[in-house]
């Protein structure tokens, strides 16, 4: 009820759009990150889709989609964002819940006593690393997403909705503290992290690029807001 300009429908229409956009944008990434593998047949564009989604892509996608529907519906898209830069990471830390079921984005060997293994070869775990100690990585994401949400809904939200920070802070906040964490986590995890591109992953570079962005937009908008209060 607090969005600016929602109403059911529209709400319904954009759910599905960052839906769409999600998919697209992991799946298109995940092509690209693991390009050796489709082009060498060993995974396959269709018969495969259910499997390998890159979540950066998916955010990425997601964003598209939000601005076009927003522009379509005549929404503002950074106030809009704002609560979902607080519904994406409460919805992410479940997910990756679910990936520590399913044994996929797994960790690398580990003798730290909170370790996970892994035997039930219906895991997504590869049979090598059945019954090996792994670090709990996508444990490690959960607890991280679902700081970041609870942090942004009680203290930054508020702030938004009373004007003293600008819209769009809640999201950015968002992709500029995953970002962080998700650098970070990266060391951890042992599954493959797709095709080569100097000392870091694909999904590092991706997070620097999203520290620096969102970095560099809360910081003028922190400037902004300062210039207007002095006046």
């Amino acid at each position: 009820d607090d969005m600016p300009g929602m109403n059911d429908h529209k709400f319904s229409i954009l759910i599905y759009a960052l839906f769409f956009g999600a998919i697209m944008g992991g799946k298109l990434l995940f092509v690209l990150v693991e390009w050796p593998a489709f082009r060498g047949g060993e995974i396959e564009f269709i018969s495969d889709f259910r499997y390998g989604f890159v979540f950066f892509g998916g955010l990425l996608g997601s964003m598209l989609m939000g601005v076009l529907a927003s522009r379509w519906m005549r929404l503002p898209y950074l106030g809009t964002a704002d609560y979902f830069g607080v519904a994406l990471p409460m919805g992410h830390w479940l997910g990756r819940l679910g990936c520590l079921a399913a044994g996929c984005c797994y960790g690398r060997p580990t003798s730290m006593p909170w370790a996970v293994t892994y035997r039930n070869p219906a895991s997504s775990t590869p049979d090598e690393l059945a019954g090996v100690p792994l670090h709990p990585v996508q444990v490690y994401e959960s607890l991280a997403v679902a700081a970041m949400a609870l942090f942004l809904w009680l203290r930054v939200l508020p702030l938004v909705k009373k004007g003293k920070l600008h819209p769009g802070t809640v999201f950015l906040g968002y992709v500029f503290l995953y970002s962080l964490a998700r650098f970070v986590i990266e060391y951890f995890r042992g599954d493959d992290r797709g095709l080569s591109m100097g000392p870091l992953s694909p999904s590092q570079w991706l997070s620097l690029a999203g520290m620096g962005l969102a970095g560099a937009l809360l910081a003028r908008s922190a400037a902004k807001l300062k210039k207007a209060v002095l006046r």
